[in-house]
């Protein structure tokens, strides 16, 4: 039996689809059930995943699109994402926000983020997000009873492989703060002759205006 918890969809009609799927946070404990994100949708997962980030940035998401954004798979280890939105907490303007944003994309050679790319996603994307609870079969418990001692297997014994010890690499590797240069405009990579620059004041009063969307 599915129940659908939850229902957001787009201005736009959606036709043709794929079907994307994560798990839910929002489940019932000790309980037959499992709740999910069904999201209907022609973009290809990667794309619309990296859309509510934006959306959920900019503040234009609505609950059901910001628990789905949390929800979906490698958001919560995006480390820049959640950096984003720490600063824009802290009091970041938006504007400035992404103007770093983008810089750091740049060096780590992702996608950048703007407000022309979002404005062109919202009027383009079509979705329908619908949160779905279901219910799961029960699993049978195994009672240890066997017909015959055929029905054990093979009772010939069987040489076990020693697994190797693992071997521990030690390195040097640090974690970006990408928190640190979005509110101050200082980077430092922290690798040895790492990379290392501080926005200018033009740089950091360059501003551009967002624009605002009927939510």
């Amino acid at each position: 039996m599915l129940t659908i918890l939850e229902r957001s969809v787009s201005d736009k009609r959606v036709k043709h689809f794929s079907t994307h799927k994560w798990k839910s946070s929002n489940n019932l404990a000790n309980t037959l059930t499992e709740t999910f994100w069904s999201i209907r949708t022609p973009i290809r997962k990667h794309t619309f995943i990296q859309y509510l980030q934006i959306k959920v940035l900019l503040g234009y998401a609505n609950s059901n699109e910001v628990r789905c954004c949390y929800d979906a798979p490698g958001v919560l280890g995006d480390n820049l994402f959640i950096s984003s939105l720490r600063a824009k907490h802290s009091g970041v303007p938006i504007d400035t926000l992404l103007q770093r944003m983008q810089l750091l994309q740049r060096l780590l050679l992702r996608p950048e983020w703007s407000l022309n790319l979002y404005y062109t996603w919202y009027n383009c994307f079509v979705y329908e997000i619908e949160e779905v609870r279901r219910s799961i079969r029960k699993v049978k418990k195994y009672s240890g009873y066997v017909r015959n001692s055929s029905a054990v297997g093979s009772k010939k014994s069987l040489n076990f492989s020693r697994p190797e010890p693992e071997i521990f690499e030690w390195t040097t590797n640090e974690e970006l703060d990408y928190y640190h240069f979005l509110t101050v405009g200082e980077f430092y990579s922290g690798l040895s002759g790492a990379l290392c620059f501080t926005l200018n004041e033009s740089q950091k009063d360059e501003t551009v205006k967002p624009k605002k969307l009927s939510k």
